[in-house]
């Protein structure tokens, strides 16, 4: 890259969220160098388009660059033959490959691609991923170069689309509904029958006859004796058949359980993929060069992290990876971050 000072390249790629863009942390700037980096790895979805974003800080003196070289991560290409500088077309074209892979952008007769000292410049491209690529996958081998050796690295990721989950359990069966209530009595027994009339009395005896008088007249009869009491009334007639019970009342309806499905927690180390020049990179005993090397992981490796601590620089990149295996230390210099690592 053609500068005031020389530019080195460095990119720290943000955990990808399914469905959304995670912000990252952008790699900070040395005192005379300008940075590049990657605010946040973009969810595109496969065979849509949408837009990587790379940021530039400037360091503590201006730089111009004539020549960008921009390499599209795998399974992605490049619709258009333009970037963005700040949000803004850029005038000047780019030249598309026949693959439509890589894009080459010339300054020409322009005085270049300026960049001020220490204030942040935001460079974008336009991607669109095939449309059989994997869901829930990093698309990683993205560049954005200039005339130094090492790259700016960058990736695009697409959304997670999980299985549904299984379907819930039925709930447990309602409480049986309340009995009904009693029924009203039934309707009055019928009067009993009245008691037989008693029996009348005899009559009184007749008056003995007078004697008779002289010449008189024949007494009278005695009057008839008086009728009997009437007879105690006869027993009461039979209580009527109770009314019928009421109709019990309905059974509960079985409860409706709507659970949700059964999810599986799915817990997994952070990784990360060896991007090292050459046959690979040193594992080393703790986070820095002085310490012991006890191994090398090839590159192109993708290998399982524990946690990340600030170690020795390494071209400008303090961030050291603990393996999860806990063999030992890689420089994340060099180790392409797959996902979120936490410090330890």
């Amino acid at each position: 890259m053609p500068a005031s000072r020389s530019v080195p390249a460095a990119l720290f790629v943000a955990a990808l969220t399914a469905g959304c863009l995670v912000p990252a942390v952008p790699a900070l700037a040395d005192s005379a160098d300008i940075r590049f980096s990657q605010p946040y790895v973009p969810s595109i979805a496969p065979g849509a388009t949408g837009r990587v974003v790379i940021a530039v800080r400037g360091g503590t003196e201006p730089a111009v660059s004539g020549t960008f070289r921009i390499t599209a991560p795998e399974r992605t290409t490049f619709p258009e033959a333009r970037f963005h500088w700040s949000g803004t077309r850029t005038a000047a074209p780019c030249t598309r490959s026949a693959d439509a892979r890589r894009l080459t952008c010339e300054a020409g007769t322009r005085s270049g691609f300026r960049f001020a000292a220490r204030e942040q410049t935001q460079l974008s491209v336009a991607v669109r991923v095939d449309a059989d690529a994997p869901q829930g996958t990093t698309l990683t081998g993205g560049e954005w170069a200039t005339d130094v050796d090492a790259p700016a690295l960058f990736a695009v990721a697409t959304p997670v689309s999980g299985p549904k989950g299984d379907k819930g359990d039925d709930g447990k069966p309602g409480k049986p509904g309340h009995h009904g209530k009693p029924g009203k009595p039934g309707p009055k027994g019928d009067k009993g029958d009245r008691g037989d009339r008693g029996d009348r009395g005899e009559p009184g005896p007749k008056g003995d006859k007078g004697e008779k008088g002289d010449s008189g007249k024949p007494g009278r009869d005695g009057k008839p004796g008086r009728d009997g009491e009437q007879g105690p009334a006869g027993p009461r007639g039979p209580k009527g058949p109770k009314g019928d019970t009421g109709k019990p009342g309905t059974p509960g309806k079985p409860g409706d359980c709507k659970c949700g499905g059964k999810g599986k927690d799915h817990h997994e180390h952070p990784k990360a993929k060896i991007v090292a020049p050459g046959k690979g990179l040193g594992v080393r005993s703790g986070p820095g060069t002085q310490y012991a090397q006890k191994g090398k992981i090839k590159t192109g490796t993708v290998v399982a992290l524990q946690c990340k601590v600030n170690g020795q620089k390494v071209d400008g990149n303090s961030i050291w990876y603990k393996l999860a295996d806990g063999t030992g230390w890689i420089a994340a210099r060099y180790a392409l971050n797959l996902n979120k690592v936490p410090f330890c």
